[in-house]
């Protein structure tokens, strides 16, 4: 096979794992969703750690079996630890933790998706660089003494930097370094808002007619700068959709650009569940509305609580 067909094959089956992450997604909220994501990659966090020292050490020591004792209880109990297989490990770990404490995930079917936003998710991206550099480092010099989960912890997150330069996730890990971690969020949080609130202006909106009052009174308390006194009553189209946007983002893009967080914001809005939840939710209701328009069209406040809540089975 031609390396150039063996790199579409790849894309394509990333392709299809992505797809089959993101319609599992849609069986569940996305707050529980995100919520579950997060936790498996602490999950992971701890998984890597765990890799790490057994790898270097033919029989676990205390601190890792204490670690895996409160925090896994039983798996221990359950693997007949054998020395050839200790590098193993942590593949039998990793599976102790999917079957117990994803098990409703498992059974409901979005699993796939929880692992799809864990693997989205940087810090996931900082354990893994972590582990690299520290597998290469004790392979030549074992450390004098093991680091604590704790530790561990706090080095992923001083991670700023990845081995594979010029990606995406790089830049975006590398703009960490700029930015704390709730101002990351906040402003990912209201730019999630101002593109949340032009998909709902889209729904109850007809193409190339001028907004009806009812829109407009929602932009104006909203963005009162938006609408100007020479068009106080545009038309919607495409390009009036990414004004909005933009209008919408301003002043936070303008921010992170100076500070050089904006690849960080970016990367945080775009592998966003809710983001994906608002678009999906924002189809639903077009392709439903397209055929009975509602007798009434809900505020963007009621719009975005149904998106939130959200799931395969419910309607719009």
């Amino acid at each position: 096979m031609a390396k150039s067909d063996f790199e579409k094959l790849v894309l394509q089956v990333r392709l299809d794992t992505k797809e089959k992450a993101l319609q599992g997604a849609i069986l569940v909220p996305w707050r529980c969703l995100e919520e579950s994501a997060s936790t498996y990659a602490d999950w992971h966090i701890f998984v890597l750690w765990v890799r790490t020292i057994a790898e270097h050490e033919d029989q676990l020591p205390e601190i890792v079996r204490s670690a895996l004792t409160d925090r896994c209880p039983g798996f221990l109990e359950s693997r007949q630890e054998q020395a050839p297989e200790q590098r193993f490990l942590w593949h039998s770990l990793e599976e102790w933790i999917a079957a117990h404490e994803f098990a409703q995930a498992k059974t409901e079917g979005w699993f796939d998706a929880v692992m799809y936003y864990a693997y989205t998710d940087l810090r996931t991206e900082q354990a893994w660089s972590l582990w690299e550099r520290t597998r290469d480092a004790w392979n030549h010099q074992r450390p004098s003494q093991w680091p604590t989960l704790e530790e561990w912890t706090a080095q992923v997150a001083a991670i700023h930097t990845l081995t594979q330069a010029g990606t995406e996730k790089t830049r975006a890990v590398e703009a960490l370094e700029k930015v704390e971690p709730e101002r990351l969020q906040r402003a990912a949080g209201e730019l999630l808002m101002s593109r949340a609130f032009a998909l709902w202006v889209t729904c109850i909106s007809q193409p190339n007619r001028a907004l009806d009052e009812f829109a407009l009174e929602e932009l104006r308390q909203r963005y009162p700068g938006f609408l100007t006194a020479s068009c106080p009553q545009p038309l919607w189209n495409k390009s009036l959709f990414f004004r909005l946007v933009r209008f919408g983002e301003a002043d936070w893009r303008a921010t992170a650009r100076a500070e050089r967080w904006d690849a960080a914001l970016r990367f945080q809005v775009i592998h966003h569940p809710r983001y994906h939840r608002v678009l999906h939710y924002h189809q639903v209701c077009q392709e439903q509305w397209l055929h009975v328009r509602p007798y009434s069209y809900p505020s963007f406040a009621d719009w975005l609580d149904a998106a939130d809540e959200y799931c395969l089975g419910s309607r719009a």
